[in-house]
């Protein structure tokens, strides 16, 4: 009797042990892949604020810009401006007409094709529209 004690209070403990291993295994290891997996998408971000990623150029205009210097910083003082004016529209309305003006645009960047002083020029005027009242 005291053997099958013995046997059942073995068996308990490897049942406890075994759910407390588990426990324990998941309380160590899932916040360390949720952290590492946070750390790989941190260092997965682009370094830049530019308004579209590189490695998706999918015109000549984009595939200009992102082999000009000049072009790419003027790119990311444009996304920084874009995104200003749109946080500050304070109505649905105002943030569509935002959006419906930087689509016009982006249009006329993009038929300036590989000519980097057409895109210079579109750029410029973006910016200067977007730091005006009316955008």
């Amino acid at each position: 009797m005291i053997t099958a004690q013995n046997s059942k209070l073995d068996r308990d403990f490897q049942v406890d042990e075994a759910s407390w291993l588990g426990a324990t295994a998941r309380a160590i290891l899932l916040p360390a892949a949720i952290c590492l997996g946070g750390i790989a998408m941190f260092w997965s971000l682009p370094a830049n604020a530019q308004s579209f990623n590189c490695t998706n150029a999918a015109n000549a205009a984009e595939f200009t810009i992102c082999n000009n210097e000049t072009l790419i910083l003027l790119d990311e003082k444009l996304g920084e401006k874009f995104a200003d004016k749109f946080v500050q529209a304070s109505t649905s309305p105002q943030r569509q007409s935002v959006a419906r003006k930087q689509t016009e645009w982006v249009k006329k960047r993009n038929a300036c094709r590989t000519d980097v002083p057409c895109l210079e020029l579109r750029y410029n005027e973006r910016i200067n529209q977007l730091d005006s009242r009316a955008s």
